[in-house]
């Protein structure tokens, strides 16, 4: 009987790996087909801005051709910028799923330590509770601390996007700025 439940065990267990690892290839594949996007996107846009502004200058309104090319050039770099913040948003998520993930393998590894302390508990000698006790408690201070470090590493990284993204508006408005300047003069 003893065999047949250890045998029982070990499928569950693996069946929970393979569920695992389905659950997370699905979140990498995701991330790699919305980044994959994202990048056809952005050549479809590079292609599109470089033959708007590939035509050659001729004489007459140099004036005009000239603003007509920075606002081209504008237009480049607020889609550059559009692409960058479409890459960190996927970071982001894509790190908020793998966090995520890895919180309910650990949530999952506590509770399948926490009823192992417990058939050892039931067998051990006496006077061995302390020590099930003092390990389930490292198991849960653990467990603390992982949460307390994935939600700190997604502070972190949600911090610095609105940093890059706050340090990209003046770049963003200074061209198109400067252009309506120059058209006015």
């Amino acid at each position: 009987m003893n065999n047949y439940v250890s045998a029982q065990k070990f499928a569950k267990a693996t069946n929970g790996n393979i569920e695992a690892f389905q659950s997370f290839a699905e979140i990498i594949f995701s991330a790699t087909e919305r980044l994959i996007a994202l990048n056809i996107g952005a050549a479809r846009t590079a292609c599109a801005c470089a033959s708007e502004s590939a035509s050659p200058v001729v004489d007459g309104d140099l004036r005009g051709q000239f603003a007509s090319r920075m606002n081209a050039q504008g237009k480049s770099l607020e889609q550059a910028a559009e692409y960058f913040r479409g890459i960190n948003e996927l970071f982001l998520e894509t790190q908020g799923d793998i966090a995520a993930f890895g919180t309910r393998q650990l949530n999952e590894l506590t509770s399948g330590f926490g009823e192992f302390m417990e058939q050892v508990a039931q067998s051990a000698p006496a006077g061995s509770s302390d020590f099930v006790d003092a390990l389930k408690t490292a198991m849960t201070n653990a467990s603390a601390a992982y949460e307390n470090f994935v939600k700190t590493s997604r502070d972190v990284a949600e911090t610095n996007l609105a940093a890059a993204s706050n340090a990209l508006q003046p770049m963003l408005t200074a061209p198109a700025s400067s252009v309506k300047g120059r058209k006015a003069a």
